[in-house]
């Protein structure tokens, strides 16, 4: 009888080793499903690539355009709309009639 205690006992303990070993695998797999995967760098291997035209800030980011209306040569004026962070430089500006007239 003392025997068969001793193996049951034996076999609890394993068991109870066995679950709290699955439930940390369980627990660790769940936090890497929940991680978002590391972020991809526009122009590098595997990034997505560079589509519109930018410029190199002093600080190291690049800033990136977009031109509307006439062409440099025929325009008269420059003017640049600097937007929030509610919108996109591809927002466009439509405009049937002037609104700013600059005189020089």
């Amino acid at each position: 009888m003392a025997r068969l205690v001793k193996k049951l006992s034996f076999f609890l303990g394993m068991l109870k080793e066995v679950t709290v070993i699955l439930f940390l695998g369980l627990a660790v797999w769940a936090y890497q499903a929940t991680q978002p995967p590391p972020p991809k760098i526009c122009g590098t291997l595997g990034g997505p690539p560079i589509t519109a035209p930018r410029m190199k800030l002093r600080d190291g980011r690049h800033l990136s355009y977009k031109e509307h209306g006439v062409s440099k040569e025929t325009a008269k004026a420059k003017i640049i709309l600097v937007h929030g962070f509610a919108s996109t430089k591809h927002d466009i500006m439509s405009m049937t009639e002037p609104v700013l007239v600059i005189y020089f």
